[in-house]
């Protein structure tokens, strides 16, 4: 993965951050804070070959 996708990814995982804290909603919230796990995951190790994603929603 290059650095500029993970960069990417560090990125996307901030916004969600900031999402879950000013969402309203707590299912909101706590779907925000998946996401945010999910693309600081991505960030850090990259994906991961051969395991199935993960469905949010």
């Amino acid at each position: 993965m290059s650095e500029y996708d993970k960069s990417y990814f560090a990125r996307r995982a901030a916004e969600e951050a900031e999402l879950a804290l000013s969402a309203t909603d707590p299912d909101a919230a706590e779907t925000h804070r998946r996401l945010q796990r999910a693309y600081i995951e991505r960030a850090s190790i990259g994906e991961r070959l051969g395991e199935p994603a993960e469905i949010v929603g």
